[in-house]
This record gives C-alpha cells, structure tokens and sequence, in this order.
C-alpha cells in the first residue's frame, strides 16, 4: 500500500505528493522540520517538538495560516491514513516559506506550505543499545557561540548529512561537531552527554547546538531521579575519558557510545547512569499519548 502524505490540508499518494519547484525549501532550504515518533498512534513529545517549530516559526518570520491544533488533528488523519495507529512510527513535520518571488528576504506575500509524512517505523539494531555504538569527529568544524541559526531545525541540512556520510564511511553510527578550539557540541542528529563521577554533563544552548526535545526530556529526568547534571563547555579529551557517554534524539532515544574515534570507553557500556536513564525513558515513552 502506498503511503499517504499531507500538503495543505489534503492527503496525496506518495507518488503525487508534490510542492512547486520554485518553493523556497527546495531552492534554498529556506523552510523548517521536525522529526518525531508516534508508539502506536501516540505522538511522543508532540507538544514540545510543536512548542519548538512555531518558536522557530515566529523568530524566522514565517507567515502561516495554520496553529498547533491545526497542525494536531492533520497529524491524526496522516497516521491513521497510513494505518499507523497500532504500530510505531517515524514522523516528519515540514514548513516551507512558499513561492520564490525572485527576491532573497522575507518581505512579501508569502504563502507557506505545511507538509506531513508518516512512516512505518524501522526499529535501531538491539545491539546499539546493549553493546553501544561507535561516533566519529566530523572534519567540519564549527564556531563555539554566535549563530543563532543552529538553534533551529533547517531544511537547510547539508552540513549535517555531510558529517552522516563521514560516519557512514568509517562504520560508525553518529558523527560530533567540535570547534576548532576541540569543543564539543553536538551530533549531526543527536545530542551529546557524557558522565564522569555519577555527574552528568552536556553542552549549553549558549553553544551552537540544537535545543534538543530528547536532552530536554534527559535532563529533567535527571532532575526527577537526583542525578546531578551541569550544562557547561565540553573538551573533546573529558568525553574521551568519561565514565560514561550517551547521545539522544527524538526517534532513537537514548542510546550508549562505546567508542569515539580511535578511543574506546573503559567502563561498562551502558553504564549505570546511562541505563537508568534509558529505563526512564522508555517508561515514559509507553505511557505517551497524542496531546
């Protein structure tokens, strides 16, 4: 059965879902998304990850005819017209700015267009959270504070599928961005935390680094269980010495590292900290519902 994906209010085929080619998300990526799970029809964090697209939305001077309700029950029609209320699920929310009108700014009448597609769900190997994976430095390497467009989820997304393919060809499953002072900042689809005497430790927003839902949702369950946690500015050399070492996204969860680069963790993997916190996780994610 083909899938369906939602565009402005109406659900097509796979193969006759089109937006324009002068939209200015395929022009120049000028356009925002967010990635999500459902478990059997529940969207995990939908709230949160909607807070955060229209927070984008409004600091990037999107103009949009559609809210978060809007946006809700499109997501409900997409999920049970892909026959997805009894199995989990990978979601995309895409927002464009429109028609290109031969001018690069955002003054004009723009009419943004809303996308949604709903996937079966291909599960992450076993092995990657029992065994951990392996990350890799990117060759790319970013400035530490001063662009605030990393702070936002863009279509614009090249750098990031650059650093996927560099792990890729290393067999590894996650590529990190470091600036050129070898600070750590985040993964090219995750966000970073590592553990050293039972603290857990993760870079600041104030760095160029995504406003992660998963991190969030990390750091507060830290919070809930007593375990301490210090955002602050990360060396590459005291993730390679951690107890322990973790990335977070919003369809893989939480998910142990048991090698970076050529170094490879001494302690048990996933350590104590780590599987707590995935064990907490998980219970929250079985006790979702779509919001």
């Amino acid at each position: 059965m083909s899938s369906h994906i939602f565009i402005n209010g109406k659900l097509f085929t796979g193969s006759r879902a089109a937006v324009p080619v002068k939209d200015r998300g395929f022009l120049y990526g000028d356009g925002l998304f967010e990635t999500l799970r459902s478990f059997k029809g529940s969207v995990f964090m939908l709230d949160s990850h909607l807070d955060r697209l229209f927070h984008s939305l409004k600091i990037l001077k999107y103009d949009t005819a559609f809210d978060k309700e809007y946006i809700k029950e499109a997501l409900k029609k997409t999920i049970a017209k892909n026959n997805l209320n009894v199995r989990d699920a990978y979601i995309k929310i895409i927002v464009t700015r429109g028609i290109h009108k031969g001018e690069l700014h955002f003054k004009g009448n723009f009419r943004a267009n809303l996308i949604i597609i709903a996937d079966a769900l291909d599960e992450y190997p076993e092995k990657d959270y029992t065994e951990g994976i392996k990350i890799i430095s990117s060759s790319i390497r970013r400035p530490s504070p001063g662009n605030p467009l990393y702070s936002h989820k863009l279509l614009n997304y090249f750098e990031n599928i650059f650093a996927k393919d560099e792990a890729d060809h290393n067999k590894a499953q996650e590529a990190i961005f470091l600036t050129g002072d070898h600070l750590v900042l985040e993964g090219a689809s995750s966000n970073i935390f590592y553990v050293k005497r039972n603290t857990v430790y993760t870079p600041p927003l104030t760095q160029n680094i995504l406003p992660g839902i998963t991190r969030q949702m990390v750091i507060e369950l830290c919070a809930k269980k007593r375990i301490k946690v210090k955002q602050k500015n990360i060396h590459y050399r005291d993730m390679i010495n951690a107890d322990e070492v973790f990335k977070t996204s919003s369809i893989a969860g939480i998910v142990p590292v048991k090698k970076i680069d050529r170094f490879v963790l001494t302690g048990k993997v996933p350590g104590c900290i780590t599987a707590e916190l995935m064990v907490s996780y998980i219970n929250k994610a079985g006790s979702s519902n779509l919001q």
